[in-house]
C-alpha cells in the first residue's frame, strides 16, 4: 500500500469518514481503487486507466475521447472514478464510440 503500510484498512471501514485524518483516508481510497481494479481485472476484461490510455487503445486524439466523455457517450465504459484517473472498460468504450461515430457520420 505505498506508504501506508503501517494502517490497518480493514479497522478504517467501519469508521465515519469524518473521523479519518487525511492519511487513513488516502490509505483507504487507495485499498478502495486496488480492490476495484483486482475484482474488474479478474472477469478477463480490459482496462484502461486515464484518456491518454483510452485515446491510445482507441487510436484516437485525447479531444476526441473528452469529447465523447462530455457527450456522456463514454459514461456506461468508466468502471472508477476513485481519485483523479478515470478507468475505463475499453472493449465497451471501443464499441460506444464505434455507434457513436456511425450515429454523427450519419447526421
Amino acid at each position: 500500500m505505498g506508504i501506508h503500510n503501517d494502517i490497518n484498512v480493514t479497522t478504517l471501514l467501519d469508521r465515519p469518514l469524518w473521523q479519518l485524518t487525511g492519511r487513513e483516508f488516502c490509505a483507504l481510497t487507495q485499498y478502495a481503487n486496488k480492490e476495484i481494479m483486482s475484482n474488474t481485472n479478474m472477469s478477463g476484461r480490459k482496462h484502461c486507466q486515464g484518456v491518454a490510455a483510452l485515446a491510445k487503445e482507441l487510436g484516437c486524439s485525447q479531444s476526441k475521447i473528452y469529447e465523447m466523455k462530455r457527450e456522456g457517450v463514454l459514461d456506461e465504459s468508466i468502471v472508477s472514478r476513485i481519485g483523479k484517473p478515470i478507468c475505463f472498460n475499453v472493449e465497451l468504450a471501443r464499441s460506444l464510440a464505434s455507434e457513436y461515430s456511425k450515429k454523427k457520420n450519419k447526421d
